[in-house]
């Protein structure tokens, strides 16, 4: 059986990970939108190409915001931001093995999941391209949510319907 440590852990290397994807992801966003000759790292071929994924307009408020409130609303902000501000969040809660604190944790786990079928979709069906940055953040997210689910079931002990070894 894990440790909580164990898994602790874990969560601090994927939200260091997650972080630092994110924050290339928001370089590579406003670099393209202050300099139309900026090439990403990520744009290896024509069908693995991340630029048009930063420049759609999901790309800011996940395609919602913009478009309920409008482009210029202040919390219109690239989702590589929204992706730093959520790593730190994760990545600062793993210090805690306080059941709400974990179930807090584990709900935003459920929401950046959430967040990223609906990205993949669009980036599938909408933009059309392969972008290397999207999919390890979707990746990222998934082991969140399996480090996360780990650390609340070792936790509440059975009482959230998790199975343990024998059950």
């Amino acid at each position: 059986m894990v440790e909580l440590s164990t898994i602790n852990m874990i969560i601090k290397i994927y939200a260091l990970a997650g972080f630092c994807v994110a924050a290339y992801a928001f370089y590579a966003e406003t670099s393209l939108e202050n300099d139309p000759d900026f090439k990403p790292l990520c744009d290896i071929r024509d069908y693995v190409n991340c630029s048009p994924a930063f420049q759609s307009p999901y790309a800011k408020g996940f395609g919602i915001v913009g478009y309920v409130f409008g482009e210029d609303v202040f919390f219109n902000v690239p989702n590589g931001l929204v992706g730093m501000i959520f790593y730190t969040v994760s990545f600062l809660l793993s210090f805690s093995n306080n059941e709400k604190i974990v179930n807090a944790q584990y709900y935003l786990a459920i929401a950046s999941n959430a967040s990223t079928v609906y990205l993949a979709i669009v980036l599938a069906f909408v933009v059309g391209e392969l972008c290397l940055v999207c999919l390890t953040t979707y990746v990222i997210n998934a082991v969140s949510l399996l480090c996360v689910s780990s650390k609340r079931c070792r936790l509440t002990r059975n009482r959230n319907g998790c199975k343990t070894k024998g059950d």
